[in-house]
């Protein structure tokens, strides 16, 4: 091969660097099982190369290794002449972003001929959302990459080119000492200002006055403590309080969705009493615990708000007394870091729903689950064993129980399934929720006739494409001792919605002229129910109407029983307002205590009631003879609005109904001002 082939080569090689890695190295990667470290390296005129392609590079020996966790590791490259000069070279991970999603390259040391040269910050990115990289020394680059990431939360002073390219004359052997980190590290501290604002203490490079600081270095979930001593400073002393907090200063970017408890709080060695704060985070980056925060009023209600415990009720911003800070000599503070986790369980009812379990804090007599904790991506395990063998099915699901808050986005991939001990088939299914709150992966679900389109159903490969609700035959469960589950749970990102399309001129006038319809809907607790107009199970024009006409049960063999029930549904065709009910029959709800959904579906545009061209107001439900009571949330997540009452799946519905279930004959009653249609 001519030396100027080989310089073309080596060039089309580079700019696959900087452009993407070709799809044939893509998919070798996106199939390899393990990461593989190793040094990308080409010298001033490309005569001496490495790139770990499964390709030859004559006079040169890699030093790779197997990464299979966090950790610290060395990579090298000898090379038989010595190399001069310097055109590309970075430190890759392959395979990194698909095994070990969102970690951290830290550079430790660079070694030149066995001594160590001095380098600058990097910054960890991909190319092609496969591999993980640091670039040590990349001309190609000009700016940092969206992806851009840092162990310390900063990438503000990373580069592209953190080497001294003079330092590679006459190289024989390169080596790279690095860290793999699944989170970053990060300092935490007290923010302070005492009641005169002349004793303070920031994390921002300034000099306060001889205050002494102990801050912690975080390197993870864990037990930290943090100080100030106001004994040094010329006042000796810090008299009142207007601000203190407690900060991680990068914390949203190296510890993402960890929590703040704090243990102990003492001032001048004495521990005081601390109500319950919350964490939380004003600019999306630094994480910080309110301790004193009179500028805050109420808990606030941005994403980044959170509890340790689950819940922010019963939090404030001020949590330690202004009293305490009357004189305070010294500060100090024990706290832990707590990692996000949740839950993984496998939801089942069998063919009678006489054996179930859902995670819900009942108790399932003869039922004893194996749920698995949940810390993020990784493989895990989640069972179930009956002491009487379950007979058939009616719902089984792999469960993550607040998925779509801990982990937003990320996939299930189930590996193996086991019946009584024994592997059965598994077809291809897809990751969805139904609430916006819990992840789950339906294994069989004959309530879902079709994949859903809403922005929760994903896949780990891409595509639902050959994607189904139901990936267990029936006959699998004939007789259940029991489950178990194996997972893959893989680092994935939500989707975002894209902005509503304006309504068209023309649209408009047709949405304000048309005529509506509305339909009553419910579902009880044992799933008494009639659905949406437009259900492609269960809806008005499916089967002649058979289901949607009336209140529709099933018994202890899934057949379907008509509860009878009669219905006034109405013709919306000007401003106006009107009303639907359900007066049930003599079967009542059977032996339901409460509803599950209560709502009303309408053949209204989501659009036009998002758009304001339409307006669904003064909302009230009235049970039998109970009171009337208002209510004012319209989902207009689907194709057509849809006034919901109750809906334990939407957690934006209302929770706060009083009701008793009706018995034969009452009614209830819904109703609902239109405006906005043309005159």
């Amino acid at each position: 091969m001519s030396n100027r082939f080989t310089k073309l080569v080596a060039l089309l090689m580079a700019l696959v660097m900087v452009l993407g890695m070709v799809p044939a190295v893509a998919e070798e990667a996106a199939a390899a099982e393990a990461a593989t470290a190793y040094i990308m390296y080409a010298n001033a005129d490309w005569s001496a190369q490495y790139w770990y392609d499964g390709n030859e590079y004559a006079g040169v020996t890699p030093t790779t290794v197997d990464v299979t966790a966090e950790g610290d590791y060395t990579v090298g490259l000898t090379f038989e002449n010595p190399s001069n000069g310097l055109a590309f070279m970075a430190l890759g991970l392959k395979n990194g972003e698909k095994l070990f999603p969102k970690h951290y390259l830290k550079i430790n040391a660079i070694r030149v001929n066995g001594a160590e040269i001095a380098f600058d910050k990097g910054y960890t990115s991909s190319d092609d959302q496969i591999e993980t990289r640091m670039n040590i020394y990349n001309e190609w680059v000009s700016e940092l990459p969206a992806d851009a990431r840092s162990f310390d939360g900063n990438v503000e002073d990373a580069n592209w080119i953190i080497v001294d390219k003079a330092a590679f004359e006459g190289v024989t052997a390169v080596e790279i000492d690095f860290t793999l980190m699944k989170n970053g590290i990060d300092t935490a501290y007290i923010m302070f200002a005492d009641g005169t604002w002349e004793r303070q203490y920031w994390l921002d490079g300034n000099d306060y006055g001889g205050v002494t600081v102990k801050n912690a270095t975080i390197t993870g979930a864990g037990d930290y403590s943090v100080g100030l001593d106001f004994t040094t400073t010329e006042y000796g002393k810090a008299v009142g309080i207007a601000f203190a907090a407690l900060g991680i200063k990068k914390g949203e970017n190296t510890f993402p969705g960890m929590m703040i408890k704090i243990n102990d709080f003492r001032i001048n060695g004495e521990s005081v009493e601390v109500a319950k704060g919350y964490t939380s985070s004003d600019d999306q980056i630094e994480t910080r615990m309110n301790i004193y925060n009179e500028w805050v009023a109420e808990v606030p209600t941005d994403a980044t708000v959170r509890s340790w415990d689950g819940t922010t009720e019963g939090a404030a911003p001020i949590i330690v007394a202004k009293e305490a800070f009357a004189e305070v000599k010294t500060i100090d503070i024990d706290f832990s870091l707590i990692p996000v986790t949740d839950t993984a369980y496998i939801m089942f009812a069998d063919s009678a729903w006489a054996v179930q379990y859902w995670l819900d804090g009942n108790e399932y007599a003869g039922v004893t689950a194996n749920n698995a904790t949940v810390e993020g991506p990784g493989t895990y395990t989640a069972g179930l064993t009956f002491e009487t063998p379950a007979t058939g099915v009616a719902f089984a699901a792999l469960g993550i129980k607040t998925g779509e808050k801990t982990f937003p986005g990320h996939l299930i991939n189930i590996k193996e399934v086991k019946i009584n001990g024994e592997a059965v088939e598994v077809a291809k299914g897809y990751t969805s929720s139904d609430d916006q709150i819990e992840t789950r992966m339906n294994l069989y679900n004959e309530w879902v006739t079709e994949l859903p389109t809403d922005l929760s159903v994903r896949s780990w490969d891409g595509t639902t494409e050959g994607a189904a609700p139901i990936i267990i035959a029936k006959e699998a469960f004939a007789e259940v001792k029991s489950i178990e589950i194996t997972f893959d749970y893989i680092y994935g990102e939500p989707a975002v919605a894209e902005g509503p399309v304006p309504m068209t001129e023309d649209e408009i006038a047709a949405a304000k002229a048309a005529d509506y319809n509305a339909y009553f809907g419910f579902q009880t607790e044992n799933y008494i129910f009639r659905n949406a107009w437009d259900d492609a199970s269960y809806g008005k024009d499916i089967e002649g109407g058979l289901y949607f006409g009336q209140m529709t049960g099933w018994d202890a063999d899934n057949n379907a029983v008509n509860y009878g029930g009669t219905y006034t549904d109405a013709a919306v065709t000007a401003n106006g307002t009107y009303s639907v009910s359900l007066t049930c029959g003599d079967m009542a709800y059977g032996p339901d205590t409460f509803f599950r959904m209560l709502y009303v579906s309408t053949d209204i545009p989501s659009a036009a009631v998002e758009q304001g061209v339409v307006t669904i107001s003064d909302i009230t439900v009235k049970f039998g003879e109970g009171k009337t009571q208002s209510a004012s949330y319209v989902n207009t997540s689907g194709d057509y609005a849809k006034i919901s009452l109750i809906d334990e799946y939407d957690s934006k519905a209302p929770a706060d109904l009083a009701y008793t279930m009706p018995a034969a004959g009452e009614t209830i009653t819904i109703s609902f001002t239109v405006s906005g249609l043309a005159d």
